[in-house]
């Protein structure tokens, strides 16, 4: 009679569907741009100071890195658009070596190689429920 209390759970079959399926955006490359925005924006934050002054390129550090992390985020918020966030990723990459150093170089490499994965990502279509696709007969 004590098994009477124990509660079975419920089966979800939503649950298990999700679990096979792929990720739904390109976790990799948008955690890359992220860490590439905060990389670059780390050595102009620390001359804030000199950011207004005329002739100093701080302020384009400061831009640069902050567009950067906004690709890695609107990337995360809207996977639909990751392919041109990457492709501004990759350029702002290469532009913020004028105005912060590329954050240390490895801000640039971490921004190109987080735009390139994120161009290169394929999203799964939802049309197909896992099916794989029918063949083409040709005419005879």
């Amino acid at each position: 009679m004590g098994d009477s209390n124990k509660q079975v759970e419920p089966e979800l079959p939503q649950r298990k569907e999700k679990n096979n399926k792929k990720p739904e955006r390109p976790r990799a490359g948008l955690i890359l741009l992220i860490l590439a925005g905060l990389f670059t924006l780390y050595i102009p934050v620390q001359l804030y100071w000199l950011t207004f002054v005329p002739g100093n390129f701080a302020f384009t550090g400061i831009l640069f890195g902050g567009l950067l992390l906004a690709c890695g985020i609107v990337g995360w918020i809207m996977p639909h658009y990751v392919r041109i966030l990457g492709i501004f990723g990759i350029i702002l990459s290469i532009l913020s070596l004028m105005g912060a150093l590329g954050g240390m170089i490895i801000g640039m490499l971490l921004g190109i190689v987080g735009g390139c994965l994120c161009i290169s990502w394929e999203q799964e279509d939802s049309g197909d429920n896992g099916k794989a696709p029918a063949k083409k007969e040709e005419a005879v």
